[in-house]
């Protein structure tokens, strides 16, 4: 069952709320903009051109500006990265009329950014506010049920506002969230504080992120695991929508729906499987949902219907439940807190790195041969990413002889 414990830190539940949100603003987002720059193009490199955008540019750029801005509070902080995202959604949305390509991608990669920040700086503070009583699985439960449920019911109400009334009222639908967020960051009092010395360049903050967690083997090998898998699964990504509207025969709507069931299946994980997985060592989960995943791949590969799609990604959305929080766990437990918003901004930049390589090659690959191939090429390497992490992290690192020689990777498991 799922502990409600962690929601008695008032801090807590203003970072929980607006991570809810941002998911939301995130499912109403994505399916707009890629349908906005697939409509206006019908063009699958161009689609790849906007994943790329949002995500591989930020991955290079990221590090540097979270460790800039991890100096400061987080209430001064994340409202203004949220309040930023709102008028670039707003900003898109007076765009949709005459969309022109170049300007759409530019406030993609902008928002892209924010977003990555906003995301490491979130994590970072729920690790600081809960990792002293010890709550900090409980939170990552609740955090990953609030992801789940978001990302399951966003992309599809997403896909029918759009399918009424446009695409623009799904990007003022993601404005209106990220306004929201802004307000209810900026009017809390209990969000942790920054760990900072103001003489600091950020240069050398980068570095001192880098140096901890590089130190520490258990973390080392995570990174490592975890960059692989996000290759070969982002090859999917930045061409589903064309999957599900032309290899499905759906409309605008069974985007969002695929995408919903997707959700729905990391739901279900962390509402009724979350018993069964959290007796499990945290690394042992992560090999496990990769696997899992890789199975949803192949049933997405074989589909020829849309419900027969939707199971596929229903089954990866189990899997999905396990892994990322499981890595995102496996990091917080072995970082210092002084250091978690800018190990958190590694992870969200090798996160974003991953999945650009697999958007570069999603794109070569589909222009080459088809839609089919390219998830045939992800369900294949998934499944080889996810067998080879299980041999990498055959049991808890922290437990390991290597990292028995580092103080740090001591960190006892919690689950």
């Amino acid at each position: 069952m799922v502990s409600l414990r962690p929601l008695r830190h008032a801090g807590f539940r203003r970072l929980a709320t607006t991570y809810t949100l941002n998911e939301l603003g995130w499912g109403f987002g994505t399916v707009a903009l890629s349908l906005l720059v697939f409509n206006h193009t019908h063009s699958a490199l161009a689609t790849t051109a906007l994943w790329l955008c949002t995500l591989l540019v930020p991955a290079l750029v990221g590090p540097a500006a979270t460790a800039q801005l991890d100096r400061l509070g987080v209430r001064r902080v994340l409202p203004t990265l949220y309040l930023a995202e709102a008028a670039i959604f707003a900003v898109l949305a007076l765009l949709t009329s005459s969309p022109w390509l170049p300007l759409v991608l530019v406030l993609a990669a902008a928002d892209g950014i924010l977003a990555l920040v906003g995301r490491a700086l979130t994590r970072g503070a729920v690790a600081a506010t809960l990792k002293p009583d010890g709550q900090l699985d409980a939170g990552n439960t609740l955090l990953n049920v609030s992801f789940s449920l978001s990302f399951a019911i966003g992309p599809a109400i997403g896909g029918l506002v759009i399918a009424a009334w446009g695409v623009a009222a799904g990007l003022w639908v993601s404005a209106g969230l990220f306004a929201a967020m802004t307000v209810t960051l900026a009017t809390s009092r209990a969000l942790p504080p920054a760990h900072a010395d103001a003489g600091e360049s950020w240069l050398a903050r980068v570095r001192a992120g880098i140096s901890h967690a590089a130190g520490n083997p258990a973390v080392r090998r995570i990174f490592s695991a975890h960059a692989v898998a996000l290759v070969c699964a982002a090859m999917i990504s930045p061409v589903e929508v064309i999957w599900a509207e032309e290899v499905l025969g759906g409309g605008n709507s069974a985007y969002g729906i695929v995408l919903s069931a997707w959700g729905a299946g990391t739901l279900l994980t962390g509402l009724v499987l979350v018993s069964l997985w959290r007796r499990l060592p945290v690394v042992t989960r992560i090999p496990l949902g990769a696997g899992t995943m890789g199975v949803g791949y192949v049933v997405m590969t074989l589909a020829t219907s849309l419900p027969v799609g939707a199971l596929g990604c229903f089954i990866g959305g189990l899997g999905n439940g396990f892994y990322f929080v499981s890595v995102i766990q496996a990091i917080q437990e072995r970082t210092a807190d002084e250091y978690q918003g800018r190990v958190m901004g590694l992870l969200e930049s090798t996160t974003a790195g991953g999945y650009g390589v697999g958007f570069l090659l999603a794109g070569a690959i589909t222009a080459l041969t088809s839609v089919r191939v390219t998830f045939a090429a992800t369900a294949v390497g998934v499944i080889l990413a996810s067998i080879w992490m299980a041999t990498l992290l055959p049991r808890n690192p922290a437990e390991s002889p290597e990292s028995r020689s580092s103080a740090a990777a001591l960190a006892t498991e919690s689950s």
